[in-house]
């Protein structure tokens, strides 16, 4: 099955965080390279982006990350693009109020059915909202998915 991979879960590889090892160990394991989408990229971009905001990094740290995050992506086979019935599908999926999500988790959660693929996050609300939708989902940071 194919992953898809969130942006905390492709933070996660690239900028060095908390549950990098995990992520890492996943895509070790894994029959294929995972897919990202165009929309997992933007959020990855302004987490960079933010960085420099906050002055964690430099302009030309963060270059060198935008550059890593391309290459990463293109190795990848490329994003994923956006369809409309994206949009649709998370607008529904966000008026579904036991789910709790938020419109870019809900975004994910809906290419990521479009694609038939596994979700890869490392948010415990989308982890929770995929599986009460029956969507193979794993959090390579939970314990119990390890």
């Amino acid at each position: 099955m194919t992953d898809y991979f969130d942006a905390s879960a492709l933070a996660a590889v690239l900028l060095d965080e908390p549950a990098r090892q995990q992520v890492n160990d996943h895509l070790a394991a894994a029959d294929s390279a995972p897919v990202v989408s165009d929309f997992a990229v933007a959020e990855v971009s302004a987490a960079i982006s933010r960085l420099i905001r906050m002055e964690l990094r430099t302009p030309a740290e963060a270059g060198m990350l935008i550059e890593g995050l391309d290459q990463w992506v293109g190795e990848t086979g490329g994003p994923v693009s956006l369809d409309v019935l994206d949009a649709r599908e998370a607008t529904l999926l966000v008026r579904r109020f036991d789910l709790k999500l938020r419109a870019p988790d809900a975004l994910h959660l809906a290419i990521c059915r479009r694609l038939e693929a596994r979700l890869v996050t490392l948010d415990n609300t989308l982890t929770a909202a995929a599986r009460a939708l029956d969507v193979p989902c794993i959090n390579p940071a939970d314990a119990s998915a390890l």
